[in-house]
């Protein structure tokens, strides 16, 4: 198509403006030819790391939450997709997002620019060179507005400012403030559907009624803006800070961080809860328990990468705790028209509607290597196989797809169902530096990126040649939830190991948020515990724990390893997991060397004295925790303790207080608490 620029910005900008809707504008060629046509624009924002007077890339995230006009994004250097897709959300209609693209793009290697590319001509994008080629949207084409709706392009959804889903989502949060309690209601929806300008414009109304309190808990104080300007507008209120909005009849609506909420419990009339697909499933259930009026609200497909997922597992979390919550799915876009070409654009180009291929059964899975190249090549396959990690896995975000194409150390395993992918692997090669570089990352003065295992292992023992020797990090294991329990996420484990046999890798290791059920499936396949995290992590509110499991011959340090685990578990567990999870305490003590701790006879009979009541736990309660450690390592892995011992666990290991003990587990009291553990060890103590 031959156009000048000139009439093809204002063809682009015209419509845009004409339908409430965006445009993706790639520019390729010199940076002057590109900055000469986004000048053209008026009011454009440049984001660039390169380009003088434009906006850092690391700084972008301060849009959130804002509405903002046309931008520019340099991205000749890369691109953060993360980065990139949060603004997409916060350009309003009418404007359009142009993307600096720079010269010969089709020399760059990597695989993911190469399916990158194919997505300028998108029929949802426009596309102009410096040599003059030019492709408009598809939306440009058409002739005529009566042809654009009837072809369902654009739908509006709007009455009086507000779209009918968010309608619907404050009729039902009002429902929460007014109605029965432990009602909660779960807003879902796609970025840009207004849940936050719901919430806000809800709480005003509550807040107006009468003298209320209102909390609102985000992961940060800038994801609750939104909730805090709609809350305000054109009403008398007044800002104190940027925690504290006050309206006349001094109604309150606050901002709590989630940890401080837990710890202090304050009093309110209704809890909102911004972005709960970013805070620890763990808190989530607290408040659900502590609060018994909650509107939770959550991204389903968007940069934050825990919306599909997260939805699946904390509808399930509100069906155990909470018979009579509400979803309100919010479909409807506030800042541009629905059938928006941006927003087309970007769930294709980075795979964000994807859903998984179901099959008819699961039987006779089948294991194949997926190549990269191939992978590339094929998007039916690329689709599936990512739309499986998004259904599956907490943390997948769009970052995840740059380095599922890019990353030559990954290999990845397919599970079949016929011809239908119903589970995957993602592993990475790690180790085989030289002494010399594992020398410096121990004494923390380097860094060696995609190591994550080996690297934190050297670092927190001291031990240099673990660097040295090769090993399979297996970073992800995915299968259907339909086709789980079948046997595929172990013939995907045991396909891997004997790969890594083939090529001389002799260790595979994993690492995940520990949970019981998780523990006992790994400790299963032969991996040992090596390594725990005394931080929980920060989106699933576990502790991560690293496995390892030698192949054919174990190397001369891992031994260390082991014992260095137990070593410091005995003595972490009253203190950095003075709170973990009891079961899950249990299983770790019993995967140790009981060569790790020595039981003498002393401490024995003192023991046999407790469990015939001829002493008290407070006279022998040393030799009760080092006969229960002991007593713990010799089990079998698949032992199934029971309620008495994991209280046990609590009090002698965690060492919780007595009160603390006896209200978890039903108790009346200390002295209904000690006889319970003198039962139980009166029954055990010769085992």
């Amino acid at each position: 198509m031959t156009m000048t620029p000139n009439s093809f910005l204002n063809t682009l900008q015209n419509t845009a403006t004409q339908y409430h809707i965006r445009f993706p504008v790639f520019i390729e060629g010199s940076i002057d030819f590109s900055l000469l046509l986004i000048n053209c624009c008026n009011n454009v924002t440049l984001v660039s790391n390169t380009l003088s007077d434009a906006l850092p890339w690391w700084q972008v995230k301060k849009f959130l939450g804002q509405e903002t006009g046309s931008l520019a994004l340099d991205i000749r250097q890369g691109m953060d997709v993360e980065r990139l897709c949060a603004l997409v959300g916060c350009v309003r209609g009418g404007a359009l997002l142009f993307f600096i693209l720079g010269t010969d793009l089709s020399l760059c290697p990597s695989r993911f620019y190469q399916r990158f590319m194919r997505f300028f001509r998108h029929p949802s994008t426009a596309y102009i060179n410096e040599d003059g080629d030019v492709h408009l949207p598809e939306f440009c084409r058409y002739s005529t507005e009566e042809t654009i709706r009837s072809k369902n392009v654009l739908t509006s959804t709007k009455s009086a400012g507000i779209t009918l889903c968010q309608s619907q989502a404050i009729a039902a949060v009002e429902h929460v403030f007014s109605g029965h309690r432990r009602r909660p209601v779960l807003l879902i929806a796609d970025r840009g559907r207004g849940k936050s300008a719901a919430m806000g414009m809800v709480a005003q109304s509550i807040l107006q009624s009468g003298k209320k309190r209102i909390l609102v808990t985000s992961p940060t104080i800038s994801n609750v803006e939104t909730v805090f300007k709609h809350a305000a507008a054109n009403v008398p209120c007044r800002r104190e800070n940027k925690y504290r909005l006050v309206f006349n009849n001094d109604s309150v609506l606050q901002f709590v961080a989630p940890d401080a909420l837990l710890r202090e419990l304050p009093k309110c009339d209704l809890l909102l809860v911004d972005e709960a697909a970013a805070i620890p499933m763990p808190m989530l259930d607290r408040m659900v328990v502590k609060y018994s009026r909650i509107c939770f609200s959550s991204t389903e497909h968007g940069y934050e990468g825990t919306g599909r997922a997260f939805s699946t597992l904390f509808r399930t979390l509100l069906n155990e705790k909470t018979k009579g919550w509400k979803e309100i799915k919010l479909v409807h876009p506030v800042r541009w028209e629905e059938g928006d070409p941006l927003e087309n654009w970007l769930f294709d180009a980075f795979l964000f509607d994807v859903e998984p291929t179901f099959p008819s059964g699961c039987n006779d899975i089948d294991i194949r290597i997926i190549d990269q190249d191939v992978l590339i090549q094929d998007e039916v396959l690329l689709r599936q196989l990512f739309g499986i990690l998004v259904s599956t896995h907490y943390q997948t975000s769009p970052n995840d797809l740059m380095p599922l194409l890019d990353d030559d150390s990954m290999s990845i395993l397919g599970a079949y169902s016929g011809k239908i992918l119903v589970g995957a692997l993602l592993a990475k090669q790690e180790g085989g530096d030289d002494m010399a570089l594992a020398s410096d990352v121990v004494m923390g003065k380097r860094r060696i990126r995609g190591h994550l295992l080996l690297q934190s292992l050297a670092f927190h023992t001291g031990i240099v040649e673990v660097l040295s020797s090769p090993l399979l990090r297996i970073s992800r294991v995915a299968v259907l939830k339909q086709c789980q329990q079948q046997g595929a996420g172990s013939a995907l484990i045991s396909a891997l190991e004997r790969i890594a046999k083939a090529c001389g890798t002799f260790m595979v290791g994993t690492s995940f948020g520990a949970t019981p059920v998780l523990l006992r499936f790994w400790l299963s396949k032969g991996y040992r515990p090596a390594r725990m995290g005394v931080q929980r992590n920060a989106a699933s509110g576990t502790y991560s724990l690293q496995l390892v499991k030698y192949l054919i011959h174990a190397p001369h340090w891992l031994d260390d390893i082991f014992t260095l685990f137990s070593t410091n578990f005995l003595y972490q567990v009253s203190e950095q997991f003075e709170n973990m999870d009891a079961y899950l305490v249990a299983m770790l003590f019993t995967n140790m060397d009981a060569d790790a701790l020595l039981l003498l006879k002393p401490e024995r009979r003192q023991v046999e004295l407790f469990a015939h009541g001829v002493l008290g736990y407070d006279l022998v309660v040393g030799s009760l925790v080092i006969w229960f450690k002991h007593w713990l390592m010799n089990r079998d892995r698949e032992y199934t303790y029971d309620l008495e011992c994991l209280l046990l666990v609590k009090r002698l290991l965690q060492r919780q207080g007595w009160e603390k003990v006896a209200r978890q587990y039903g108790c009346q009291g200390r002295r209904d608490t000690e006889m319970m553990i003198r039962d139980w060890i009166s029954q055990h103590y010769c085992q």
